[in-house]
């Protein structure tokens, strides 16, 4: 993973800091967030799992016709 320095204005700052208690994030995932999701909207990289999503539709209980 590569590490980028951002430089913020204290009142920039102060609302990443909000934003994140808000989100239940530590400030550098919100931060991470924010640029993943400008880069996702301006087309600049394409949609992709979280390291941590879960692929309900690959686990047994979830086939057609599975045992309820």
């Amino acid at each position: 993973m590569a590490k980028v320095i951002i430089h913020l204005l204290d009142p920039e700052m102060s609302a990443l800091h909000r934003l994140a208690q808000q989100e239940l994030r530590p400030v550098r995932s919100q931060a991470a967030l924010i640029i993943r999701n400008e880069l996702k909207r301006l087309g600049m990289i394409m949609e992709q799992p979280s390291a941590g999503a879960v692929e309900f539709n690959k686990s047994p209980e979830a086939k057609v016709g599975g045992a309820a």
